[in-house]
């Protein structure tokens, strides 16, 4: 059995490995096993997984820890009584056979090590071939025809097409956050105010915002308004945590909002599973971490925790992944198209919203006054929404989260993706160039 293990280790890792070079050497290849293979695979087995609500990833996870504890009791048990077996008499047995007893005092634990070996090298198999090989694939924006942002265009210019862009989105946002509203039972004595794995990114604001949280130019913040879906507008701290019955509808729009996105971009066409939220997201708010993918189970996985605008974006961000779509700046992007060119209106409010945090965060590092102008033109609510995404992240700013950032840099880097965890801003570009060509973000 243990000769058994370490081949099956030998194989998984060489052939692994292995794969993993051809990808990284020939995109031809990767492109041939992303578009032949690991696409009719995904939607295979995402179409199992996607039957159950919850996370088979979380739940593999929980038998996984209990596993390797009850092994390992299992394994220091026959430790102690090999130690009782062969030290005490050891002298007295044959000199042929006292070389063996080292292995056989330590064989419970060997076996052990083996054994989480093992474990590790099915992971990294699962991992290499439903995610490793696809960082290496052509990209989205290729594969669509959507050119890259004219680099060459001087700063002013440059400039220009980026608060036109922002512009745009404020102006979407108001129009969107109007329509939620009257689509929504205020309570009683509130009168409307005046007109966010898997990285979180958070939206900038002006110093004078920073330092004085009410919108509403009041002497406290605004009430934060239950909308028809059972979200909240102007969340705080105190508004209710999202609902079951609020993720599984937007679990199922997610689905929807994906599958009418593929109608227009063929390598995202066919069914997509139901996206599961963590029933204890805390494991990705330590990392500050809103969505993971799962290779392991071809899962769109989400933290459930996270603000109510950042929900429906994240459920698109992490289905795009299971069409191999692995780049963040591209599963960002997708998740822009997705969420704006939804039927749902708070779909559209999640996604003009998340894409003015990328957009704004890139204004306010070009010109901050002009970006000041821009965020005060943002509603009441959504400025109060955004505010509590800083706030709710600020709590999890910790060293877990800094060592896991560097990991995940180390990780994208090795996956092809040069500028790391600075990468998930290039979505950016993205939107900049297909704004310019449609006028619009749907």
């Amino acid at each position: 059995m243990l000769k058994k293990k370490i081949k099956t280790i030998l194989f998984l890792d060489l052939i692994s490995l292995f794969t993993s070079y051809i990808a990284a050497t020939s995109r031809g290849f990767a492109d041939f096993y992303s578009h032949n293979i690991y696409r009719y695979v995904s939607l295979t087995v995402s179409s199992i997984t996607g039957l159950l609500p919850f996370s088979l990833t979380e739940v593999f996870l929980y038998v996984l820890i209990i596993f390797v504890i009850l092994d390992l009791a299992k394994s220091l048990r026959g430790l102690i009584k090999n130690f009782k077996e062969y030290g005490n008499d050891s002298s007295e047995r044959p000199s042929r056979n006292k070389a063996l007893i080292p292995y056989k005092l330590f064989k419970p634990m060997i076996l052990f090590a083996v054994n989480l070996i093992l474990i590790a090298s099915v992971l990294f198999a699962l991992y290499v071939f439903n995610c490793g090989i696809n960082y290496r694939r052509t990209s989205f924006s290729v594969e669509a025809g959507i050119p890259g942002y004219d680099t060459s265009s001087s700063q002013n210019e440059a400039n220009a097409d980026l608060v036109e862009l922002c512009e745009y989105l404020v102006e979407n946002i108001n129009l969107t956050e109007e329509r939620i509203l009257e689509n929504s039972q205020l309570p009683e004595g509130v009168t409307l105010a005046p007109g966010m794995y898997e990285g979180n990114e958070q939206p900038a604001t002006p110093a004078s915002e920073s330092q004085n949280p009410d919108h509403s130019k009041s002497d406290k913040p605004l009430s934060p308004v239950k909308l028809y879906n059972g979200a909240f507008i102007g969340e705080t701290s105190a508004s209710e945590r999202a609902s079951a019955a609020f993720l599984w509808e937007t679990g199922k729009l997610g689905q929807e909002a994906m599958e009418s996105l593929g109608t227009r971009f063929s390598r995202l066409s066919g069914h997509y599973p139901f996206p599961k939220p963590l029933i204890n997201s805390w494991i990705l708010s330590i990392q500050q971490v809103t969505g993971v993918y799962s290779p392991f189970t071809i899962e769109a996985n989400y933290n459930r925790d996270i603000p109510y605008y950042d929900i429906p974006f994240t459920i698109c961000h992490e289905l795009s992944h299971l069409r191999g779509y692995m780049q963040e700046e591209e599963a960002n992007f997708i998740a822009v198209l997705a969420t704006i060119g939804s039927g749902d209106l708070y779909f559209n409010y999640s996604g003009y919203v998340s894409a003015w945090v990328y957009a704004g965060n890139a204004l306010a590092k070009n010109d901050r006054e002009k970006f000041s102008e821009l965020y005060m033109k943002i509603n009441s609510y959504t400025r109060q929404d955004m505010m509590y995404n800083n706030e709710f992240w600020d709590q999890y700013d910790t060293k877990v989260a800094e060592v896991h950032e560097e990991i995940n840099d180390a990780y994208l880097k090795y996956n092809g993706q040069t500028q790391g965890v600075k990468s998930y801003g290039h979505v950016v570009d993205l939107m900049l160039t297909y704004f310019s060509e449609n006028r619009s973000m749907k």
